[in-house]
């Protein structure tokens, strides 16, 4: 899409921000509505007086892929087993983090509320804000 700036040169616009003057004030000078339109007179100026390539913005770009026998080998990965729903168990009493970093979780807190056994292994992670237990089979 081609725009005309109400016939302004653009050979203007170089020499006028060359002379030291700043976008803003180009802006007002030539009436221009956007900044991005300075920059744009900017550019076609220095195109035109061969100072940088001339660039085609007209130019229609295809989206399609290309050809298969271009096209790079993607492996998917296989979807990761999908975890069971979380329980959350929400027990009466809290933990603070003591003097020396320990938190205390006793046999009444890990079996008889959030019903762990005797023997069981479990790892420690955070999501967020919470500290999760999550139990793992029992190494041998």
């Amino acid at each position: 899409m081609q725009i005309e700036y109400k016939n302004i040169d653009p050979k203007l616009v170089v020499n006028e921000i060359r002379n030291g003057r700043s976008l803003e004030s180009v802006q007002k000078l030539f009436g221009i509505k956007f900044k991005s339109e300075v920059q744009d007179l900017y550019l076609r100026g220095l195109m035109e007086m061969g100072e940088i390539p001339q660039v085609d913005f007209n130019k229609q770009t295809s989206l399609r892929p290309p050809p298969s026998s271009e096209r790079p080998m993607v492996r998917r990965r296989d979807k990761a087993p999908e975890k069971p729903p979380a329980t959350l168990i929400k027990t009466p009493n809290f933990r603070t983090i003591g003097q020396s970093g320990s938190v205390t979780l006793n046999k009444a807190l890990l079996i008889e509320q959030l019903g762990f056994e005797v023997g069981d292994s479990f790892e420690i992670f955070r999501e967020g804000e919470r500290v999760i237990l999550n139990k793992i089979p029992t190494p041998q």
